[in-house]
């Protein structure tokens, strides 16, 4: 009859299992795939196309092999730079005294000052002729600099050389390493810490023989995380390393894949090596850190007293914060207030004349307004994809090959340079079918991919905190799917979903390599924009817009602190 209910066949209930127990994982495979892994098997495709031709022009242009030594020496010197101190740091901030703990954030807030800010910033203290610090040290008497037959007295120091790429370079990556390395330090058991100073170890000895080797899984991981941020890193080159014609593998990509006129097969080739090695971190990592329980301590967390406090614990990180963070900060300050960039503190010229300027800018304000406008959007749409990810990677259920292959698109962003996704993601959607260069949308689209990473690892290890006991619970008491994480399981996630706003947030208006790519003339971000008023020699503006950039980010920090509490950063 026509009114009875239709009965579902066993293929259909078999069909509906299905898409209920698979559905999801399949679907977010799907449209991760696309976004993530179709740009690269693109880019790699062109670099074997008609025999691997590009790879032979690769091979033929001029100084390529001074090129990847460059690339190497930086990978490898911010490396050691950036773990020798964020591990040190990590160390100091917790036997900070207690009127000092405040000073535990301060490692963190280098974070807030955007790369190309802090890459201009030093820029303008250690430039050989007018760098604020080279001025100050030339009116020393025991420094002795050659008086120059034509021009200004240069040095002693230079930032536009290989040695200065790779100090900005680490001393950048530096925050990323305290965070990884803190946090494996507050899991520690420190007895064994005391145990080895009852035995007769002093401090030192015991740090080296006890604390590092427990730390070895977070050290392997943020060694290898930083060396491929080094390898990859476009900014500090590009700003400081054209005037010398400094070249490495990402300024290449760039100048291949990005400047007119284009050659993506030769910017595909060119980005390979750091493709490669990207993929080569995902494998290794995991490699290496299968059977990290080897090196958890028993007994309780944290010591059973606090570890003494070092007297070297606040001066450290108090010099540390000048170092990184007010020095070019006032450097930025200064040269905003002047009208020219001199090098000398003439107070009497200072004004915010240069302040007016920018705002009444239409370009500035536009990419004012497209930085804020894109981030946002990208951070719409890549924290409840982020949600969707962690539900399905935390409850384990759907296919083994589906799940895998989830975790490893997860990890891609995470281990290829930000410049290979650029040029990827430029070469896929500058034609047809997906014309969207020039349109906010690619921005849009290029941010997602970058931060996916850190908004599901920082989701997933929220949810394994929380664990399933509350959302079963109202499961159990009839509340649907919906309601149960709408109601329950969000709100108790909140802190983490803040932290990874927070964190993109930072990371995508500071944001720099990617850009540069998908970027036009017609739609800037204050990043891109800040490197076309340097290469026009606008230093005042750039330093202005930096300043901006800055309070953008700080403003973005402070709301977040406010809406998940002062533990934000700590949670990072």
């Amino acid at each position: 009859m026509s009114g009875s209910p239709a009965k579902a066949t066993p293929a259909e209930s078999g069909v509906a299992r299905w898409v209920r127990r698979h559905g999801l994982g399949v679907g977010l495979a799907l449209i991760l795939s696309f976004l993530v892994l179709f740009p690269l098997v693109r880019l790699l495709q062109l670099a074997l196309e008609n025999g691997g031709e590009a790879f032979a022009q690769a091979l033929a242009v001029p100084g390529i092999g001074t090129t990847l030594l460059t690339t190497a020496l930086l990978g490898a010197g911010s490396l050691i730079i950036s773990v020798v101190l964020g591990t040190l740091l990590a160390w100091f901030a917790l036997r900070l005294p207690p009127r000092h703990r405040w000073l535990a954030t301060v490692p963190i807030l280098p974070m807030v000052l955007p790369g190309v800010a802090v890459v201009v910033g030093w820029a303008f203290l250690l430039s050989p002729q007018v760098g604020y610090i080279n001025v100050a040290l030339r009116e020393l008497p025991f420094i002795n600099v050659p008086a120059p037959e034509i021009g200004l007295p240069s040095g002693p120091l230079n930032i536009y050389s290989v040695p200065g790429i790779i100090l900005v370079t680490g001393l950048q990556m530096v925050p990323l390493v305290f965070l990884f390395v803190q946090g494996s330090l507050r899991q520690l058991n420190f007895e064994s810490i005391e145990a080895a100073a009852v035995a007769g170890a002093s401090p030192a000895r015991a740090f080296v023989s006890v604390v590092l080797p427990l730390l070895r899984p977070a050290l392997v991981y943020s060694a290898a995380f930083a060396m491929l941020i080094g390898l990859g890193q476009l900014t500090a080159p590009q700003f400081l390393g054209s005037r010398e014609n400094i070249r490495v593998l990402a300024t290449e990509i760039y100048r291949f894949g990005a400047e007119s006129p284009t050659n993506f097969g030769l910017a595909a080739a060119i980005s390979s090596p750091l493709l490669l090695a990207g993929v080569a971190f995902i494998i290794a990592q995991r490699l290496l850190l299968r059977d990290e329980f080897r090196f958890v301590t028993a007994g309780a967390r944290g010591a059973s007293r606090p570890l003494p406090p070092s007297r070297l614990a606040a001066p450290v990180i108090a010099a540390f914060g000048v170092l990184t963070l007010a020095l070019p900060f006032l450097a930025l300050i200064f040269v905003a207030l002047s009208p020219y960039w001199t090098g000398q503190f003439n107070f009497e010229v200072f004004s915010l004349r240069n302040f007016e300027k920018a705002f009444a800018d239409p370009g500035i304000l536009d990419a004012l307004v497209t930085s804020i406008v894109t981030s946002l959007g990208a951070m719409a749409i890549a924290l409840p994809l982020g949600y969707l990810l962690t539900e399905v990677l935390y409850r384990r259920r759907g296919n083994r090959v589906v799940l895998a292959l989830l975790e490893f698109i997860v990890q891609v962003p995470l281990g290829v340079p930000a410049v290979v996704f650029g040029v990827g993601l430029l070469f896929v959607y500058v034609g047809n079918p997906f014309m969207l260069y020039g349109t906010r949308l690619l921005l849009v689209l290029t941010y997602v991919v970058i931060v996916l990473p850190f908004t599901v690892r920082m989701q997933l290890a929220t949810r394994m905190t929380l664990g399933s006991a509350f959302d079963d619970a109202s499961r159990a008491s009839g509340a649907g799917i919906l309601r149960t994480h709408f109601s329950v399981v969000m709100p108790m996630m909140r802190g983490g979903l803040v932290g990874a706003s927070v964190l993109m947030f930072v990371i995508l208006s500071h944001e720099f390599a990617a850009s540069m790519f998908v970027r036009s003339t017609r739609t800037q971000v204050l990043g891109t924009l800040l490197y076309d008023q340097w290469s026009r020699g606008s230093y005042p503006m750039v330093a202005t817009v930096s300043i901006i950039m800055s309070i953008v980010t700080a403003v973005g920090l402070f709301i977040a602190v406010r809406a998940g509490g002062r533990d934000t950063l700590q949670r990072l």
